[in-house]
């Protein structure tokens, strides 16, 4: 892959979200307008099931607007094998943008595929599983779905565009799990920024946003995850949806070099060794990864118990079991040191934690919730 996008590249750039975010009824009916200052001319990139969510609503809306567009069908991983082929049917087809459809692997390759290509990046997320469709953080994944590294376009998408009612007809697990990877947002930025050595206004900054999301989650989730159930298009519905999709990408953006992923989405990281770790969702991993960091760090048996309170209100078990993963000490101590030699984990103040450290606490936690 060429391009810098590198972590030390991009903490040059302050960046705090997409250029346009549009959350609402009907935003189908705007394609024309907002799409016009981008041309004719789009490769349309998304899974079946998230291209078929849509496909009676973006497509005609394309059509009528006179944009030509055609499809790569996405499958599998943000991988670059799937960055490529989406890169060579840009080159074949020479979009002036690129639309990426679906989730965070999907949403992902295609932001990934633009930047290389050098065109604009218009996602249309089909679930609020994960900020991806705001963020400037591609996460890349090898063909198998191992992680590898993330890497940082030096620009967020150009524009956002959410259907509330495709959200909330998706999968309610999807929803659960961007709420479990929003909140970490908190705990792991107000852990990761005390220790930083760079810190500066806009660090303060996503740490008073994220502090708002917490408060936000832990009022209004449990509600909102119980619309979804009954189908209900409600404000607090759309609260959380807009926190998953677009407040924890602002938070990344902002805190980029102090306010940041570490001990939760490192565990992540190294969940994804594990038979069985890919079908479980992304949002459900860093939970547990949260869970891991609060009793690594000594936090207050409080919190904890707080924490568990939210994950037992949407039926979240945080633990090997609660994950259906073998809890066993070869799968403990894969996972502690794929974490623990995690980028983020090797820089300040997550570095003094040792693999020891990391499954000690994972064995912990296990008898907590047995």
């Amino acid at each position: 892959m060429q391009k810098d996008m590198s972590f030390q590249n991009t903490i040059r750039y302050n960046k705090s979200g997409p250029a346009r975010y549009c959350n609402r009824i009907g935003v189908w009916d705007e394609i024309e307008c907002l799409l016009a200052p981008f041309g004719k001319k789009c490769v349309v990139s998304g899974g079946v099931r998230a291209r078929a969510s849509v496909q009676n609503k973006l497509f005609p809306q394309l059509e009528k607007a006179g944009i030509q567009y055609v499809v790569n069908a996405f499958a599998g991983e943000s991988s670059e094998n799937n960055v490529h082929k989406l890169l060579h049917i840009c080159e074949e087809f020479s979009p002036d943008y690129l639309i990426g459809v679906g989730g965070g692997k999907s949403l992902d390759t295609a932001k990934y595929a633009a930047a290389l290509y050098g065109c604009p990046i218009i996602t249309v997320p089909t679930i609020a599983a994960t900020c991806a469709a705001s963020s400037n953080q591609i996460i890349v994944y090898s063909d198998s779905g191992e992680y590898l590294e993330n890497v940082y376009p030096k620009t967020n998408p150009e524009l956002v565009l959410v259907d509330p009612d495709v959200i909330l007809h998706a999968p309610i697990n999807y929803y659960i799990s961007g709420i479990y990877d929003a909140l970490a947002k908190w705990y792991e930025g107000r852990a990761s920024l005390p220790g930083s050595e760079n810190a500066d206004i806009f660090d303060q900054m996503a740490l008073a946003l994220a502090r708002m999301l917490r408060e936000s989650v832990y009022a209004e989730a449990a509600v909102a995850v119980e619309c979804v159930r009954k189908g209900e298009l409600t404000r607090e519905f759309i609260d959380i949806c807009n926190i998953n999709l677009y407040t924890a990408s602002t938070v990344q953006a902002l805190g980029i070099k102090a306010v940041r992923n570490g001990i939760a989405h490192s565990v992540n990281n190294g969940l994804s060794l594990l038979e069985g770790a890919h079908d479980v969702d992304h949002g459900m991993k860093v939970a547990y990864g949260i869970a891991v960091q609060l009793i690594v760090l000594d936090s207050p048996r409080e919190e904890l118990r707080e924490l568990f309170g939210l994950y037992n209100s949407m039926g979240f078990d945080p633990s090997f079991q609660g994950m259906h993963l073998r809890f066993t000490e070869e799968n403990v101590g894969a996972v502690a040191k794929k974490a623990t030699d995690d980028v983020l984990m090797r820089a300040k103040p997550f570095d003094v934690i040792s693999r020891e450290m990391l499954g000690s606490a994972m064995k912990k936690l296990e008898e907590l919730r047995s």
